[in-house]
């Protein structure tokens, strides 16, 4: 190998350093734009789950190009003219396709009223007092159909029951 073959080498391997540096960095900046979108928390609700709790569905993408999504609820305790805010509580992350949500109403007698948030994969369980997702269900609650929040086409809305009676098997 001769000398100038060798300063070549050399050289451009500095050379593809540099420029990896230089693209690495600016890529953390956060002064440099990105191709990325924002991401930014899209909501839906209040769903009045009973007359004293009601949530609303809070949506941002988890991934730059690929349709999955982060969902959280907010909840809301509201009783006689004064709601409050209690907490938000992460739900299970949805790994792709469009959002549509089954929302479920618990209840049992002399017990706290969970809500069941079904999607095509996962299941979650929330105990509204205590904002916790809980893995199961416990035994003796009644499982009582309240809507779903869709997005066949945006914005994010809920369809309550009464307008569409049961949770659609092919979502």
């Amino acid at each position: 190998m001769r000398s100038t073959a060798r300063l070549e080498w050399f050289l451009g391997g500095a050379l593809i350093l540099l420029v990896a540096q230089l693209g690495f960095g600016a890529a953390h900046d956060p002064a440099v734009p990105t191709w990325t979108a924002p991401l930014e928390w899209r909501t839906v609700g209040p769903v009045a789950i009973s007359p004293l709790w009601s949530v609303i569905l809070e949506e941002r993408p988890a991934h730059p190009f690929l349709a999955e999504y982060d969902y959280r609820l907010q909840v809301f305790y509201s009783e006689k003219r004064y709601g409050e805010y209690r907490g938000t509580v992460d739900l299970a992350l949805n790994p792709g396709g469009r959002t549509f949500l089954c929302l479920y109403s618990l209840t049992a007698a002399d017990r706290a009223p969970l809500l069941e948030v079904a999607d095509r994969e996962e299941t979650s369980i929330v105990d509204l007092p205590t904002q916790r997702r809980l893995a199961s269900a416990p035994r003796g609650y009644e499982r009582r159909f309240l809507g779903a929040i869709v997005e066949e086409a945006p914005p994010l809305r809920f369809v309550p029951a009464q307008i569409e009676p049961t949770c659609p098997p092919d979502r």
